[in-house]
This record gives C-alpha cells, sequence and structure tokens, in this order.
C-alpha cells in the first residue's frame, strides 16, 4: 500500500520558476538548467521505480516515499517500505552509462561516450539512510525491527560491474523490473514479526508527521539578489513578461493572447524563488499591477491561507501543497 504519491520534488519547480526569471545571459543560467535537468533525470528514473512499487500486495507492505526526517542532520529516503517483520531502505538511481564500484576504493567510476567520471557511491548512500533511520527510531524510542537496504537502478541499459571477489554488493542493488521479486526474498529471511496488529499503521502515520518537506532557500544557493527576477505575469503562450492587465484579463502584446488566470503561475513562482509570505504590497509590486484595488481583488480571489489584519496581512501556501490549485 503506497502510503503518499511521490510529487514533483520543490527544488525541481525552483529551479524551473528560475530559468523563467531570470536573463538568460545570467552567469548562473546554464549552472541551473544542468542541474535542473539531473532533477528531471531523477524525479523520471523514482516515477519509472513507482510502477514496479506498485505491484507489491497491499498486505504486508507500506510505502513512504521521498520521506525526509531529521536525526542531527536532515535525511532523504527515495522510498521506505515497511512490514511487521523489516523496513527496506531504496535509495533509486537513474543514471545512464557504465558504472563500476571500486573494491579497493570504495568509489564509482561513470564511463558515458567515452567519458569518466567519479560519482557518489549509491551503496554508501543507501546505508547511511539506513543508519540515520535506525538512529531516529532509537531517538523517537520506537521498538526496534530489522532495516535493509538496496540500490534500485530505474533502467536495465545501466551497466553495472565491480572487481572479481566483490560481487557481494550485488546483493543490494537491482533493477527496477526485479523490485517485487527481492522484496520476496528479503521477506523470506524474516519470521518473527516486530509490530503487531494496528502497530504498524500507526508507526507509519507517525513517520508521516514527522516528514519535513524539502523548501530550500533557491536564490541563496546560487548566490542569486532577488533585484535579478523578472518581475511580472508571463504570457502562457509565448512566455513573453511581462503582460499587461486589461479589465478582467490579461492581455500579452506580443502574441494578443487574452487569459483569465495567467496570474497564477507567477504567484507561484514568486512562493517557489522568495521564500517567505506575500503581503498584499508584494503581490502588486510581483505582478506588477498599477492599481491597488485590482490587487486586492486578484489576491482575495485566490483564498490563500493568511495570518494578521489590514496592512500586515501575510498570505502564503503550504510547502506541501504548492501543486495543488489556487
Amino acid at each position: 500500500m503506497i502510503l503518499n504519491e511521490r510529487k514533483v520534488p520543490i527544488p525541481l519547480l525552483q529551479r524551473e520558476a528560475l530559468l523563467r526569471r531570470i536573463d538568460k545571459l545570467h552567469s548562473r543560467f546554464k549552472d541551473i538548467e544542468k542541474e535542473l535537468i539531473n532533477w528531471k533525470t531523477g524525479y523520471s528514473g523514482e516515477k519509472n521505480v513507482d510502477y514496479y512499487l506498485s505491484y507489491l500486495p497491499d498486505e504486508p507492505y507500506r510505502i513512504i516515499n521521498d520521506l525526509r526526517l531529521k536525526c542531527n542532520n536532515t535525511f532523504q529516503i527515495d522510498s521506505l517500505i515497511f512490514s511487521q517483520m523489516f523496513g527496506l531502505v531504496i535509495e533509486i538511481k537513474n543514471i545512464t552509462g557504465t558504472l563500476f564500484f571500486d573494491k579497493y576504493t570504495k568509489g564509482v567510476v561513470r564511463t558515458y561516450k567515452d567519458s569518466e567520471e567519479g560519482i557518489a557511491n549509491p551503496l554508501t548512500q543507501a546505508r547511511r539512510h539506513r543508519t540515520q533511520l535506525i538512529s531516529w527510531m532509537i531517538k523517537h524510542k520506537i521498538p526496534p525491527m530489522p532495516i535493509e537496504y538496496l540500490v534500485v537502478f530505474s533502467k536495465n541499459s545501466t551497466i553495472v560491474r565491480t572487481n572479481e571477489g566483490n560481487e557481494s554488493i550485488f546483493e543490494h542493488i537491482i533493477y527496477a523490473e526485479y523490485l517485487e521479486e527481492k522484496v520476496a526474498q528479503i521477506a523470506a529471511k524474516y519470521n518473527s514479526p516486530a509490530f503487531k496488529g494496528k502497530a504498524l499503521n500507526k508507526l507509519c502515520d507517525y513517520i508521516l508527521s514527522e516528514n519535513i518537506p524539502s523548501y530550500p532557500e533557491i536564490l541563496k544557493t546560487y548566490g542569486i539578489s532577488q533585484s535579478d527576477i523578472i518581475r511580472g505575469v508571463q504570457c502562457p503562450t509565448c512566455k513573453a513578461i511581462p503582460i499587461i492587465r486589461v479589465s478582467s484579463a490579461w492581455y500579452c502584446p506580443d502574441c494578443k493572447t487574452y487569459s483569465k488566470d495567467a496570474h497564477l503561475q507567477t504567484v507561484r513562482d514568486y512562493f517557489l524563488l522568495m521564500n517567505s509570505p506575500m503581503t498584499l504590497k508584494q503581490f502588486q509590486e510581483f505582478l506588477l499591477i498599477e492599481q491597488r484595488g485590482v490587487a486586492k481583488n486578484l489576491l482575495h480571489s485566490l483564498s490563500l491561507p493568511s495570518t494578521g489584519t489590514g496592512r500586515t496581512t501575510q498570505y502564503f501556501i503550504p510547502p506541501d501543497c504548492i501543486l495543488s490549485p489556487l
């Protein structure tokens, strides 16, 4: 049973928003563009693995995706599977090329198109997340249970190799399509339940309540000033910024498009990039609306959660609702 659907990562959405709202000649534009590709590749791999996770029976399995917890340091688990018998930490990778896991250096070398580069060892990452999860469970006084770990490659075209005598690593490395079979193999090792009755459901509910959505300060990440951010509503057709407010709609002078709701993406962009609540004044300035009354009516029509009263009212979107319609 999948307890929470995997959403588009907020850091991915933030990079898309940045590319919409900085000049193409900006010194960090290419860096952001490259990292956005990496985020999209990773998310695509995770969604592919979700397809195979869906084949696991609802009983006895509980699946939590994109779990982010804090125990001294914050750590994130791509997917976590629980049964009454054991837990399984899954590290998902979507990597093109050949990977060589070196027995002696413990490093991983990726070869692709005659080019070699060292990359982070996913086995080390999976083991670390397993250790961090165990520490977190101890800290929260959760009864101990066996925790396994697994690196899952989302596509079979990834070739994995290692030194002779190091084949034991393949106990913890599989391709996504063999996930159901591997989980059954792991389950066969255990016959004594760590959690009985409804205790497993309570454990999962508690873990989900402790989940911390990732919402980095993306401008600080790239050293970008707020003054570098292009303001105004973007045309949904030709992507020009800004378009203008005409009567009760948005009008693009470039492609002659009219839109009733073009401002919605702009409001999302504000929250993705600014990492702060929005006042009416900030709404008016970010959307480049000249008339305060028009800005006030538009903002109120969004029915955003708010705190404060009058001119001190601040509006916000909860991090886990950034994808929801405004």
